[in-house]
């Protein structure tokens, strides 16, 4: 193992799997005005063709992938009464898993 000490040299690798909140293909994934900290997950399935984010607002959102314009457009889940602490896609890549912050809830997401 060694340190890749240019990012330039990481700009196109592929990744088998996406969860880091950060990203050229997630610019868009971040509401107006966000200070950084809004989103808390993200998860792309295994198709690559989806990518959901749990939020500090309660919700799930549900976007394209890649989704790198600014202001993109999402499908919103509602179910948590607080903030969502992650969101994960089964292996089927239709069916998301959410937990809840305060409200400790597992929700499972059907992908229609």
């Amino acid at each position: 193992c060694r340190q890749v000490p240019s990012a330039s040299h990481m700009k196109d690798t592929e990744w088998a799997s996406w969860n880091c909140i950060l990203g050229f293909p997630l610019a868009g994934i971040w509401p107006e005005g966000a200070d950084g900290t809004d989103i808390n997950a993200v998860d792309r399935n295994g198709t690559q063709t989806l990518v959901a984010t749990a939020d500090d607002f309660g919700r799930v959102n549900l976007f394209t992938w890649p989704c790198f314009h600014a202001k993109s457009e999402c499908k919103t889940g509602k179910g948590h009464s607080s903030h969502v602490t992650c969101v994960r896609f089964l292996t089927d890549g239709l069916t998301l898993l959410s937990t809840g912050g305060k409200d400790t809830a597992i929700m499972q997401w059907g992908i229609v």
